[in-house]
């Protein structure tokens, strides 16, 4: 994790921003689906997913160094997690104000991420396979 920091510092500032952004809210945000009794399968749903994005992206770095492809994590596992925030807030949203504003916030964030993360990896499937920093 160290090794990915010391590199995240390398990157454009708003990059920077970003990271963190993505680093800290979905994990405020299970926080908040926590104390609703009704959200509490989100939470865990939305834990379980992020801390395997959190860590497929730290082991990519490991291996490879700060690369395109490390938008695979997020592909692969804020993917689903999109589609269930989604399903969720259209199908049963949350009666609390707080909670479906909170699941309305990461399902923004987690599409915005995801469409540099889809660009990312493509960008890496097309020969940009250098290190961005």
């Amino acid at each position: 994790m160290e090794a990915f920091a010391k590199d995240a510092l390398l990157l454009p500032q708003w990059v920077q921003l970003w990271i963190n952004v993505l680093g800290t809210l979905p994990l405020l945000i299970v926080i908040v689906l926590l104390l609703g009794k009704e959200t509490r399968k989100d939470a865990l749903v939305v834990f379980i997913l992020t801390v395997g994005a959190y860590g497929s992206v730290l082991g990519l770095h490991a291996w490879l160094g700060m690369v395109r492809l490390l938008g695979v994590g997020h592909v692969i596992f804020w993917t689903p997690l999109l589609f269930y925030l989604v399903q969720r807030l259209r199908n049963d949203p949350p009666a609390r104000i707080l909670s479906r504003s909170a699941m309305f916030l990461l399902t923004a964030v987690i599409a915005v991420a995801l469409v540099f993360d889809y660009y990312d990896v493509l960008r890496w499937i097309l020969g940009e396979r250098g290190a961005i920093v």
